[in-house]
């Protein structure tokens, strides 16, 4: 799955909100079927996401669903209702076992081939919301090649994680640091190489939402779910390269540039002895800051294994 710092969910059931979504500025939009969508209208939901999806075509959004939990008996439908051309991947919540994962990945395989659609075109996102889940994170990451993400993260103050786990709140977030190190090492481990981590739920503290998202960022995500467009902007500057990191990594490369040219492979740069691992990360961050349109300007060609 591509780096998305920003991917906010909007409710499957508001057909306006999910056309107006995208002038937020979120890498992708989580459309949601299940909590955010009353019993009353899942059915009809179904039909306004895949309708969402279609109208989001072409519009430079990645495009994710959040299906209802396998054991609700409403997934395969749900799959069913939204597998088209334009939909990146699905979001299965509550997710346990690899049987389940294994399960998702059947029906997804089913309407792919309904569709016309290649097989695996769709991604899974997991999301382990049980202590069963979280604890059994790498196995669902490495279910199948379907699994692009498992996202975990800042913890709230209330919710399907925190009553599965018990902990009690606080904002500096020590209480769920494990967790999310716990998932973001699975993830890792899985070969997946950007993480999402759940974003905040806060929505009146902006300061809170910042410092979450912060967190998130600190521990080895790279992206996350947010459920406000406020929070939009902040994920994006967090989860991109900072001037200051630019500049710095722009360094590192000219300093690597200057040291083979003294036939060196190591050299003092800033305090810090570097060599070509050094580079490697340098030049991934500057790719990263160009692919979002960041300004990075020229920096020496050095190449690394």
């Amino acid at each position: 799955m591509k780096l998305y710092r920003s991917t906010m969910f909007v409710p499957g059931n508001r057909p306006d909100w999910i056309d107006k979504a995208p002038k937020y500025g979120p890498d992708a939009l989580l459309l949601d079927l299940e909590d955010a969508v009353p019993i009353a209208n899942k059915v009809e939901a179904r039909h306004i996401v895949r309708t969402g999806i279609e109208g989001l075509r072409g519009r430079d959004v990645g495009v994710f669903v959040r299906l209802n939990g396998v054991d609700t008996g409403l997934t395969g439908e749900d799959i069913e209702a939204i597998v088209t051309a334009g939909l990146d991947a699905v979001a299965v919540p509550k997710l346990e076992t690899v049987e389940e994962v294994l399960k998702v990945d059947a029906w997804l395989e089913l309407f792919e081939r309904k569709a016309g659609l290649p097989i695996g075109t769709v991604e899974i996102m997991a999301l382990p919301e049980t202590a069963r889940g979280i604890m059994d994170a790498y196995k669902l990451a490495t279910a199948c090649p379907r699994v692009g993400n498992i996202i975990g993260g800042v913890g709230a103050r209330s919710g399907d994680v925190t009553k599965a786990i018990g902990y009690k709140w606080t904002r500096q977030g020590l209480e769920t640091l494990y967790m999310a190190s716990h998932i973001l090492l699975a993830a890792r481990a899985a070969g997946i190489e950007y993480p999402i981590g759940g974003g905040s739920l806060e929505v009146g503290d902006i300061e809170l939402v910042r410092a979450q998202i912060q967190r998130g960022r600190e521990v080895g995500f790279r992206g996350c779910l947010l459920i406000h467009p406020s929070a939009v902007p902040i994920a994006n500057e967090i989860f991109a390269p900072s001037p200051e990191e630019i500049e710095w990594n722009k360094g590192v490369m000219q300093a690597m540039a200057d040291a083979e040219k003294a036939g060196k492979a190591a050299v003092t740069y800033d305090g810090m002895m570097i060599d070509y691992a050094h580079v490697r990360n340098a030049l991934e961050l500057l790719q990263q800051a160009e692919s979002f349109g960041i300004e990075v300007g020229e920096y020496a060609d050095v190449k690394a294994l």
